[in-house]
């Protein structure tokens, strides 16, 4: 095996992470979109996505990848958001 297949092999598993992680956090969402409809609060926390991006860019020990984190986390808070949005919609 090259070395160039056993990184594909290597993003292969970091990938099957990333979707495992993502539909978890996407239901965790869902379960915060009720909470929010049941209570009355607002989708949009512009503070709270400050921090959320801002902590785990923080977490980076590469700090090169900064800007890339940053636009990675902004993105999926907006689909986060319009998960929210869907899910409010369905109930």
């Amino acid at each position: 095996m090259t070395k160039h297949e056993e990184l594909r092999i290597e993003i292969n598993k970091i990938d099957a992470s990333l979707v495992e992680l993502f539909e978890d956090r996407m239901k965790i969402c869902k379960e915060i979109a009720a909470y929010k409809s049941k209570k009355n609060i607002k989708i949009f926390d512009k503070v709270r996505e400050q921090e959320v991006v801002k902590n785990n860019v923080n977490r980076l020990s590469c700090h090169e990848f900064d800007a890339h984190a940053e636009k990675f986390f902004k993105e999926l808070m907006k689909i986060s958001r319009k998960i929210q949005k869907e899910h409010i919609q369905s109930i």
